[in-house]
């Protein structure tokens, strides 16, 4: 008995060294117990799809993000809520999506959800002029204040090509769950996410707005959204004080209040000002678990939290 034990001490030290499976191996090998691979909690995942789009004529990568337990065995009917963000790649690498995600999740500040990145049409392979094809695909209006001008951008395509060509790809491949989708985005990338949900009425559930450049072509986006009545359950906006110059810093809080004002008591919004956070994505990071947590979590609009930019101005309308 004593030879038996002190064998099974030499192995199992061997095993710890080699890994759980090896481990669970050994158990079974020695009649003692298993250690099935599917109570072994998987981690999350990133998938890299590629699409061709036959509405815009280009091929980019679509970013499909996985949380940690998605693959267990046990997990293999359950659907999840899903979050289509814009500007793909800056999603992932510039707000650090995956990383303050995992986080949320694995604390329980959020369920667990599916985040999918969408390249824009600056990171296609066709693409020539990185900033002009993007803006293309983002404008649904002109803006007379890029340069060089776009006089006809072809934003008013970007619905289709997401209900017609990025959902099907996406939802043909993983569980989703139908009626919890949400859509994100920043700056020209939240204007066409305003827009596709105005276009759309009734179809997504959260909207998450940064810096949304609903100026262009004369406040063409406010003054559709003042006549607008089916909005998502739960909206956020997060702005800036210190975004553009001089005039245009103010003009960005008093877009985003107004747009809250816009949406009413029809959704419950929390519009989040950050005192001296500009344009980019250093201060759409810091926002992220912000908005996140109000958006799909159970959090309120906060007043402030200590991990995100203090003293906040937070406007809640709720319904």
């Amino acid at each position: 008995m004593v030879t038996l034990l002190y064998a099974l001490r030499l192995m199992t030290m061997r095993a710890q060294i080699v890994g759980r499976f090896f481990l669970a191996n050994l158990f079974f090998a020695l009649g003692i117990g298993t250690v099935s691979v599917a109570q072994v909690r998987s981690g999350p995942r990133l998938d890299l799809l590629t699409l061709h789009s036959n509405i815009f004529g280009n091929t980019r990568t679509i970013r499909v993000w996985l949380p940690a337990g998605y693959d267990d065995a046990s997990q293999s009917k359950s659907d999840y809520p899903i979050i289509y963000f814009t500007d793909g790649i800056a999603t992932f690498h510039g707000r650090h999506l995956d990383a303050t995600a995992s986080q949320l999740i694995k604390s329980g500040k959020i369920p667990a959800i599916i985040f999918v990145g969408i390249d824009n049409g600056g990171s296609t392979l066709e693409s020539k002029n990185p900033l002009s094809d993007r803006t293309n695909e983002y404008l649904p209006y002109p803006d007379d204040s890029f340069i060089p001008a776009i006089p006809t951008p072809h934003g008013n395509q970007f619905p289709d090509f997401l209900e017609q060509e990025v959902r099907p790809l996406v939802e043909s491949r993983y569980r989703i769950r139908r009626s919890a989708i949400g859509l994100a985005g920043a700056s020209y990338g939240a204007a066409i996410v305003l827009y596709t949900v105005l276009e759309r009425p009734g179809k997504y559930r959260w909207l998450l707005l940064e810096s949304p450049s609903v100026y262009v072509d004369n406040d063409h986006l406010l003054r559709r959204a003042a006549q607008f009545h089916h909005w998502p359950q739960r909206v956020y906006i997060g702005a800036g004080t210190r975004e553009g110059k001089s005039e245009s810093k103010q003009e960005m809080v008093d877009d985003v209040k107004r747009l809250a004002g816009a949406i009413g008591h029809v959704s419950t919004t929390c519009v989040f000002i950050a005192p001296g956070a500009e344009h980019g994505e250093d201060a759409w990071r810091a926002r992220l678990p912000t908005a996140l947590r109000f958006l799909v979590g159970a959090d309120a609009c906060p007043k402030s939290h200590k991990n995100d930019v203090a003293n906040c101005s937070c406007i809640t309308v709720g319904r």
